[in-house]
């Protein structure tokens, strides 16, 4: 069974093992340790992902076979130095070389020794290459935050600003209810009814706010008006007829216009909505549609 690498000595063959750096059995051993730790099996996962990245960045160059044939050999021969040299090491005896005579004048044998294995090292190509690899999957785990905390940053203010637009809404929509009912009840709005004689005959009111000069008008069963033209308010005085407004009926019929306008609070005589050319008129010159007496 094949012995697993400890966890420190692992962490720091994880690069060499995603750019295929050691040998058989330092590779079992450290595959025998991921396959038991989550956090190194997350980070082979990652440098096997970013060694893959670096080759497909690297352009493709074919080398010629001259080229190959040396580079084999050179490696050959590199091969062959390093086993003669362990061949050629001095090989230490357990029994010293100044050990003394027997009766008979011979020196005990010396019995040889295996030579202890050197050190393993590791080419230090291999280890700036894993130090490259590091630093890759480093940064690419860094843009990947930075992306995510840049989206979650973006996605908050997304939300702030709904949120935001939302409370607007509703407090406009909250503000147009209470100047609505302001616009429509209380001691000093004045109502004027409007109607007109047909089949479906429209009708209207005017609530006339005297103290905020508000005027608002809500009518039904109001026809559309003809093509290129348009509907138009009248306030009419013992002097004037003073416009209000254009303004156009939905499809069921339903109209509804507010203006603003200082009358003295006697002034008012009666409420007209007269069929004007598209855009209104300065002084009323179509049929009158629906007219409203003070009063009445």
């Amino acid at each position: 069974m094949t012995r697993a690498t400890p966890h420190p000595v692992a962490r720091e063959e994880l690069g060499a093992a995603a750019l295929d750096a050691l040998d058989p059995a330092e590779h079992a051993a450290l595959l025998a340790h991921v396959a038991e730790c989550a956090e190194c099996r997350a980070e082979l996962a990652a440098y096997d992902e970013a060694a893959a990245l670096l080759a497909l960045s690297l352009p493709a160059r074919p080398v010629d076979a001259p080229r190959a044939a040396q580079l084999r050999a050179r490696l050959l021969a590199r091969a062959r130095a390093v086993g003669a040299a362990g061949a050629a090491a001095h090989v230490p005896t357990d029994a010293p070389t100044d050990a003394p005579a027997d009766a008979a004048g011979a020196r005990p044998a010396a019995r040889a020794v295996a030579p202890a294995a050197p050190p393993r090292r590791r080419p230090l190509g291999w280890l700036a290459a894993a130090a490259v690899l590091a630093f890759a999957v480093s940064a690419a785990l860094l843009a990947r935050a930075t992306r995510e905390r840049d989206v979650a940053r973006v996605a908050l203010r997304a939300g702030e600003a709904r949120s935001a637009a939302r409370v607007d809404s509703l407090a406009a929509a909250l503000a147009t209810s209470r100047a609505m009912v302001e616009a429509l009840s209380g001691s000093s709005v004045r109502v004027v009814e409007l109607a007109a004689a047909g089949a479906r005959e429209p009708v209207a009111r005017m609530f006339w706010h005297r103290a905020a000069n508000r005027w608002t008008m809500i009518g039904h069963n109001m026809p559309r008006p003809k093509p290129g033209k348009t509907y138009q308010l009248w306030l009419v005085t013992g002097s004037a007829k003073i416009s209000a407004g254009t303004f156009e009926p939905t499809p069921a019929g339903d109209a509804m216009m507010q203006a603003e306008y200082a009358l003295p609070p006697d002034a008012l005589q009666a409420v007209a909505v007269t069929e004007e050319p598209a855009g209104g008129m300065p002084q009323p010159t179509g049929p009158t549609v629906m007219l409203g007496k003070v009063g009445e």
